[in-house]
């Protein structure tokens, strides 16, 4: 279903009366694809708003971050996703 910004609006006002509303806001650039980006579409819709969900941070050799107490760092984000699966 194609996003609105109606849509959009109550998915976000949603998020803001569950007090997520300072939460930084991410793409999932994988569900964004479109079989004329070769040809210069550069410009993808927005199906769906989720989260937030937990999104592992790496370091700088591109393996998983821990914090000192051994869990995994990362943070929560609200993400936007576009039409295609993973």
């Amino acid at each position: 279903m194609t996003m609105t910004v109606f849509r959009l609006h109550k998915q976000l006002s949603e998020l803001i009366a569950a007090g997520h509303g300072r939460k930084p806001v991410c793409i999932n650039k994988r569900t964004f694809n479109h079989r004329m980006e070769e040809d210069g579409a550069v410009i993808l819709p927005v199906e769906s708003v989720s989260g937030p969900e937990f999104i592992g941070t790496t370091d700088d050799d591109g393996e998983m971050k821990f914090n000192r107490d051994g869990t995994e760092a990362g943070r929560y984000t609200v993400v936007l996703s576009g039409g295609e699966e993973e």
